[in-house]
């Protein structure tokens, strides 16, 4: 009940937490408009120029011990898994939203959830997601 309870007073911070390890696309590509420089690297108009969430979001500078899950990441909230600036996901917030209900409905239902069986990725270089994951839940 401990840990349930940690989870549930750290509820939205755990969401921003498993969106920043689990980033849901791999990268975004964009087309430089204008000559410019990226840090030190000359980029000129039509380069295409990738970014590459799980590399930010996995940035041992931004975060520490990065390829760990931690629900009390003080900033974990500062991923980049919904993009930057005017490239931002304009669903963000509804999806924050989809998971904080989620969670909430499965610590109300259900003591825990095991994984059962293979995992199946998507088979893609842009959506970071599963095709199947057997599962067990336990009430």
């Amino acid at each position: 009940m401990g840990s349930e309870m940690c989870i549930r007073d750290r509820l939205n911070n755990a969401i921003s937490e498993i969106i920043r390890w689990q980033t849901p696309l791999s990268h975004m590509r964009r087309t430089v408009i204008n000559d410019t420089h990226i840090g030190e690297q000359a980029v000129k108009k039509g380069d295409k120029i990738v970014m590459w969430y799980y590399s930010g979001n996995r940035d041992e500078r931004m975060f520490e011990n990065a390829d760990s899950i931690d629900i009390t990441r003080a900033n974990a909230r500062n991923n980049i898994s919904f993009g930057f600036g005017m490239h931002r996901c304009l669903g963000m917030r509804l999806a924050e939203m989809q998971m904080r209900v989620l969670w909430q409905e499965i610590m109300t239902r259900w003591q825990r959830i095991e994984i059962v069986g293979d995992v199946t990725r998507v088979e893609s270089n842009f959506i970071n997601g599963y095709e199947s994951m057997p599962v067990r839940i336990v009430a």
